[in-house]
């Protein structure tokens, strides 16, 4: 906590230049301040902040990062952590309470907190549903590695599963629904051989998206 630190720099700077007085003394360790952290911080907050905790020893008090290094250096200690240790400070804040934790346990940390990760990624990659495309559909399928490529496995989608199929039409297939829309799509593959496919979408092998049939298209390879 910072309520010892500050009295005892306060009975610090009461004996270097032997005197009682609050404002002085406050003037001293706001200049010590400036000049260690190169951070200023004000006479003004110092003794507002030590007359709260004469006025009302109950109150506690919060020191910013770089007064409470400061403090700790003018004292004599390294910083703020040797300054807990060395006094046997049982009260410690959270920030500084934290800060010792990880300084012991840093390795135990880290390896925990990387054990938790993979064990979290894992467990959401095998919760979600996945789909793979055979031959000329999708099917879903479990998570597993050792079954499946990365890159065969897709995030599962109803509508992939239901209507995304690879088809081979000829010059007689309906490739226009009534209003002129289409209802085949076409790219090409690994092998740069066209495909066609009854949505609009990527193409299960090159990933690239696939283009709205035409007549031109259909005229040109289908029919000729």
């Amino acid at each position: 906590m910072h309520n010892q630190l500050l009295l005892m720099a306060f009975e610090k700077a009461k004996e270097e230049i032997q005197t009682d007085k609050n404002s002085p003394r406050a003037q001293l360790l706001s200049n010590f301040i400036l000049e260690n952290s190169k951070e200023p911080y004000g006479e003004k907050s110092l003794r507002d902040k030590y007359n709260s905790l004469i006025n009302k020893p109950d109150s506690t008090i919060r020191l910013k990062k770089h007064v409470e290094e400061a403090l700790s250096h003018y004292l004599g200690y390294k910083d703020y952590r040797t300054f807990l240790e060395s006094n046997n400070i049982g009260e410690i804040d959270d920030r500084s309470r934290v800060k010792i934790l990880w300084g012991k346990n840093k390795i135990t940390i880290v390896v925990s907190l990387i054990i938790i990760t993979t064990v979290l990624i894992y467990s959401s990659l095998t919760r979600q549903r996945w789909m793979i495309w055979q031959v000329d559909h999708y099917e879903e399928v479990r998570f597993d590695l050792d079954e499946y490529d990365v890159g065969q496995l897709k995030l599962y989608k109803k509508e992939r599963i239901e209507k995304f199929r690879k088809i081979e039409p000829d010059c007689s297939y309906k490739f226009f629904n009534a209003g002129g829309s289409v209802k085949v799509w076409y790219g090409k593959n690994n092998g740069k051989e066209l495909e066609f496919f009854t949505d609009l979408g990527l193409h299960p092998e090159t990933g690239k998206t696939l283009k709205p049939i035409t007549q031109y298209m259909i005229d040109k390879y289908l029919c000729e």
